[in-house]
């Protein structure tokens, strides 16, 4: 009778889920370090610190002047080659019409100065497509719609493609995410949907969240897992703590 009581209680035990206690920060579900790969002076700043912006909105320019001339005379060699291809067009057909009854080396000087017509054309049309490649990395646009968090340049100040240092921070202002921290010893109790019940003023757990990622690695300095879970209505970077379930 002892034994069959010893051993209920053991099941009733084992079966007790089993709180890990854990710190974690509170981060953009979305956000990123916005740099230039161009290098030049700032010429104009549309945005600050606290502003919504939309996906593709221009955030910030450089002088680039030199640039957008360089654009325009791209458009008139496009302009230059289309007029010469036009009428390269016509002699090469004119001549296609009486080939029979012309010289063989005139006949294909008018076809070569065709084809040569089309390659330039193609040609400058490339040039057009790179220009304007130069000149849109002069612009900093929102790779996604969300809030600017930070702004580390100035109207005035240098640009280095070669030091690609962080311009704005942007992120997603309505979602928020729990980036947690579980010692490395608990790793094979972790799983997807498992319950985490947290603060961040100190009191008592009352908001609960669920896992929603694994990180797939450790992380050797602080030997530790990271997990996420999402959550809202908390302000980015607030730390805090709390207790995950497990079996």
């Amino acid at each position: 009778m002892i034994k069959i009581v010893i051993f209920t209680a053991l099941l009733i035990s084992s079966s007790v889920a089993q709180e890990i206690y854990a710190t974690f920060n509170v981060k953009a579900d979305r956000e990123a370090n916005l740099v230039l790969s161009a290098t030049g002076l700032v010429k104009k700043i549309h945005v600050d610190v606290g502003d919504s912006v939309k996906k593709g909105e221009i955030l910030l320019e450089l002088d680039s002047d030199d640039l957008k001339t360089s654009v325009t005379l791209a458009k008139k060699k496009i302009e230059l080659a289309s007029v010469n291809l036009r009428y390269a067009k016509k002699a090469y057909e004119r001549f296609s019409k009486v080939k029979e009854v012309v010289d063989a080396g005139e006949f294909d000087k008018y076809a070569s100065a065709y084809e040569r017509a089309k390659i330039d054309l193609s040609n400058a049309k490339a040039n057009l497509a790179y220009k304007r490649a130069l000149l849109d990395k002069t612009r900093l646009k929102a790779p996604f719609s969300g809030v600017i968090a930070s702004k580390d340049i100035e109207i005035g100040d240098g640009v280095s493609a070669a030091k690609m240092g962080t311009l704005f921070r942007l992120i997603t202002p309505d979602k928020q995410k729990l980036v947690v921290l579980i010692d490395e010893k608990y790793w094979q109790k972790l799983k997807v949907g498992q319950s985490f019940f947290y603060s961040v003023d100190g009191k008592k757990y009352k908001m609960e969240s669920k896992i929603s990622k694994i990180y797939p690695s450790i992380d050797p300095k602080r030997r530790a897992i990271t997990i996420e879970m999402p959550t809202k209505g908390l302000k980015v970077g607030l730390f805090g703590q709390g207790k995950l379930k497990v079996d």
